[in-house]
């Protein structure tokens, strides 16, 4: 397994798994899937601040992911936002976790002091990967989403660097 900055000839496979997501779990707040022209914007528009990167199996994208913009304003520029998705099929393997291992790399290459993610009160994997590897609970906010006709809650959690 390698981890390495996305190319164009990954977005497709980084789609199909994000689109699984939006289908199939309250794990991101999408409602409907994405197709590959609007993924493909937002892959460049991160791009050009952040990393985006994909671990792949010769040429099978297994996961993927990013640092982002935690806020537009300018204060906000010492924090980001964290996003990691892995194949539903390849989850439980140590993927996630070398993903993170490079984006915490990148995050400190860059001077940013902290980095965020925000997890569906549901996705008790994620929680508990997150926890796992040294983010802190720092807010909940309770029934801030609908998806599949549940209200939905959000937890905030926050790695200092």
């Amino acid at each position: 397994m390698i981890v390495t900055k996305i190319s164009k000839e990954d977005y497709q496979q980084v789609l199909d798994i994000y689109n699984y997501y939006i289908a199939n779990t309250t794990y991101t707040f999408e409602i409907d899937t994405l197709n590959l022209l609007e993924f493909s914007n937002r892959i460049e528009h991160i791009k050009e601040k952040y990393p985006y990167l994909v671990i792949k199996d010769g040429d099978n994208v297994l996961g993927y992911g990013y640092l982002n913009h935690f806020n537009e304003r300018k204060a906000y520029d010492i924090t980001c936002d964290f996003s990691i998705y892995l194949d539903h099929k390849a989850c439980h393997n140590g993927l996630g976790y070398k993903l993170w291992l490079a984006l915490l790399e990148e995050a400190k290459k860059m001077g940013l002091c902290n980095i965020i993610s925000i997890i569906t009160l549901e996705n008790v994997a994620s929680i508990n990967f997150h926890k796992k590897i040294g983010f802190k609970e720092v807010g909940k906010l309770s029934d801030v989403g609908i998806k599949f006709n549940r209200k939905l809650g959000v937890g905030f959690y926050q790695y200092k660097i």
